[in-house]
């Protein structure tokens, strides 16, 4: 796992986590975008490794991964949501295809709670750049926006106790049915907002570096 800083074409420096398991032979590998949660909002990296994300769930040995892949973790600003750092991600993406051989037909795009939104919005946003989206505990504030998300498998994880969050990905999971996507919505029955254990006990990380964009 490596912290780093990436200078965007703004100006801004985005701090992010990278890791990369596997293949040290140049080929492309797939990408899973990891978008953190309020608790990980800041300007130093190493708050990644301390609150519950994928790149901790891998140090701490709760999350194991089978197959060669690249998890890239970048960092939202304090007091921001990453509806206002689209563009930079998009760059940061970009730049991690370029120069660490990403494999820009096998990008996916996950994220929890304030990162579950963020998935939403950038999907949205930029739903040519991603092979899947994967949801978590968010929400989205137009679910008819999300007929956008069509070209792409969607799969959706929210709990039933989950009020503080509402449940517009309810009415997203049926825009994105509609519009002629495939999309699965599961409803954890019980559950509140706390659902990151989906990432290691539901094989979603092997799902996501499987699939490949469509055209």
């Amino acid at each position: 796992m490596e912290k780093r800083f990436f200078k965007t074409s703004n100006g801004f420096d985005m701090p992010y986590v990278f890791y990369r398991q596997g293949s040290a032979d140049g080929a492309k590998l797939p990408a899973i975008v990891y978008l953190h949660g309020t608790d990980g909002c800041g300007s130093d990296p190493q708050r990644i490794f301390e609150i519950e994300t994928m790149a901790s769930q891998i140090t701490n040995g709760k999350l194991t991964i089978d197959g060669d892949m690249i998890l890239l973790t970048p960092q939202c600003p304090e007091g921001q949501r990453w509806s206002d750092r689209m563009a930079e991600v998009k760059e940061l993406i970009e730049f991690i295809i370029e120069t660490e051989n990403a494999d820009p037909d096998r990008i996916s795009l996950t994220g929890c709670s304030l990162g579950g939104m963020g998935t939403f919005s950038i999907a949205i946003e930029y739903p040519q750049l991603f092979a899947a989206a994967v949801p978590v505990c968010g929400s989205i504030k137009n679910p008819q926006d999300a007929a956008a998300m069509s070209v792409m498998p969607v799969r959706i994880y929210h709990g039933t106790e989950d009020h503080g969050m509402g449940f517009s990905v309810v009415d997203a999971a049926r825009v994105i049915t509609e519009a002629g996507g495939d999309c699965q919505l599961t409803m954890l029955q019980g559950e509140g907002h706390e659902i990151r254990h989906v990432y290691y006990d539901r094989g979603l990380a092997e799902w996501m570096i499987s699939q490949k964009r469509k055209g």
